[in-house]
C-alpha cells in the first residue's frame, strides 16, 4: 500500500508554514504472501513384537517468494527502495524417531525415546531478472566499538554464516591481527587496517544437528523420567567475551576473563574467530520421581507423590552463558545476547490424587 510521511513545512502566501506530506514509500500492487512447500519420504518400522517401533524421514522444505527490500531505479520509481517477493530458501535434511521397551516385567519397565536430527538450511538465491542483489548483511553489532555485521545472507550460502576476520594472533602492542584475504598462513595485518576483502566466512550459527532423549523407569511403586536435549554442529559469537572480556572497553564492569584469558588483548575488539565457540550442548532437562503408595481407601483411588528438577546440569565448551538460551532459529541464529538471564535450577514437589 501507498504510505505518506512528513517532508517537512511549506511556507504558503498567507505567512503560515504548512506541514507538508509525500510519498513514503513505493506501493507493490503485486507483493504476495511467501510460500513454503514441504516434501516427505518417510518409512515407519514397528520390530520385535513392538517393541521398537519408530520412523526415518527425509525431508526439504522450500521456501518461495520470500520478501525483502530490494534497490529499485528512480524514475519510474518515487523511492529507491521497494519489498518484493524475490529470494528463495531450501532446508534439507533427516529425522529419526525411535521408541523402544527393552524391558516389561510385573516389578519393573524401562522404556526410552529418540528424536535425532540433521538439517541445514541455504539461501538458493535472491535475485532475479527484474531485482538483483547477491547479499545481505545482518547482525550488526551495537555500540561501543560497532564492529559492523556478523553475518550475511548470500546466494548459495548456509543461513546465519559468520562473516569476519581471521585471527592470526596479537602484536607486541596486544592489538588483534588478522590474516590478509582471510588466507591463513599468508600476510598478517592489524585488524584496523582491514576491509571487505580480509572477511571470510568463519562458521554458521544454525545448528545442523538436533537430539532429545527420554528415559522413563518404573520398579515396583517407584517411577523415574529422565529428559536430555542438545544441539550439535554450530558456533556462538560470544558477545559478552567481546564487550565485557577486555581492557580496552570503557569504564564498566568487566569479566574476570579480561585479566585472565584475554589478558594480552590490549586493543579493541573486532568480528573474528577468536570470540567465535563451538555452542554444541547436551542439557539435562528434566528429571521427576515419584512414588505410587497402594492404599485401601474409599476415598483416594490413586495417590502419586513426587519431586521434579529442571535445568540441573549442561556438558558444553561454551565459556558463555547457557547455550540453550542463544536464539538459533530465524535468520540470526547463534548471536550471544548481551541481555541473558543466567539460567537456574528449578526444584518442585507435588501431589496427585485422584478420587
Amino acid at each position: 500500500m501507498a504510505r505518506y510521511t512528513g517532508y517537512g513545512r511549506y511556507l504558503n502566501d498567507d505567512g503560515q508554514w504548512i506541514q507538508v506530506y509525500g510519498p513514503a514509500n513505493n506501493p507493490n500492487l503485486n507483493l504476495r504472501w511467501e510460500k513454503q512447500i514441504s516434501y516427505n519420504f518417510g518409512v515407519d518400522y514397528t520390530l520385535f513384537n513392538r517393541t521398537l517401533t519408530g520412523s526415518l524421514d527425509y525431508f526439504i522444505r522450500q521456501g518461495r517468494d520470500v520478501i525483502a527490500n530490494y534497490d529499485a531505479p528512480v524514475p519510474p520509481n518515487i523511492q529507491d527502495q521497494i519489498f518484493t517477493n524475490v529470494a528463495s530458501t531450501s532446508t534439507k535434511g533427516v529425522e529419526l524417531n525411535l521408541e523402544w521397551s527393552p524391558v516389561r516385567t510385573e516389578d519393573f519397565d524401562y522404556s526410552t525415546n529418540l528424536v535425532a536430527s540433521y538439517s541445514k538450511s541455504v539461501v538458493d538465491k535472491f535475485s532475479n531478472e527484474v531485482y538483483s542483489k547477491g547479499y545481505i548483511d545482518r547482525s550488526y553489532l551495537p555500540s561501543p566499538g560497532n564492529p559492523g555485521p556478523a553475518q550475511r545472507l548470500e546466494d548459495g550460502i548456509e543461513i546465519g554464516s559468520f562473516r569476519g576476520y581471521k585471527y592470526a594472533g596479537l602484536d607486541d602492542k596486544g592489538y588483534i591481527m588478522i590474516w590478509d584475504k582471510g588466507v591463513v598462513g599468508g600476510t598478517k595485518k592489524v585488524a584496523e587496517e582491514g576491509n571487505d576483502e580480509d572477511r571470510v566466512y568463519l562458521g554458521h550459527g544454525m545448528p545442523r544437528v538436533e537430539l532429545s532423549w527420554g528415559n522413563n523407569l518404573r520398579y515396583k511403586n517407584f517411577d523415574l523420567s529422565l529428559f536430555f536435549k542438545g544441539k550439535f554442529n554450530y558456533q556462538i559469537l560470544n558477545l559478552y567475551q567481546m564487550y565485557y572480556g577486555l581492557q580496552n572497553q570503557p569504564s564498566i564492569n568487566l569479566l574476570q576473563d579480561a585479566f585472565t584469558r584475554n589478558e594480552q588483548v590490549k586493543g579493541p575488539k573486532h568480528i573474528t574467530d577468536y570470540f567465535l565457540e563451538n555452542g554444541n550442548y547436551l542439557k539435562l532437562d528434566n528429571v521427576t520421581l515419584g512414588y505410587t503408595p497402594k492404599l485401601k481407601s474409599k476415598y483416594v483411588n490413586r495417590m502419586r507423590v513426587y519431586v521434579t528438577a529442571r535445568n540441573l546440569f549442561t556438558i558444553t565448551k561454551y565459556s558463555g552463558l547457557d547455550p540453550a538460551n542463544t536464539q538459533i532459529a530465524g535468520l540470526d541464529p547463534g548471536i550471544g545476547s548481551l541481555d541473558l538471564y543466567p539460567t537456574t535450577t528449578n526444584i518442585s514437589f507435588g501431589v496427585q490424587i485422584t478420587y
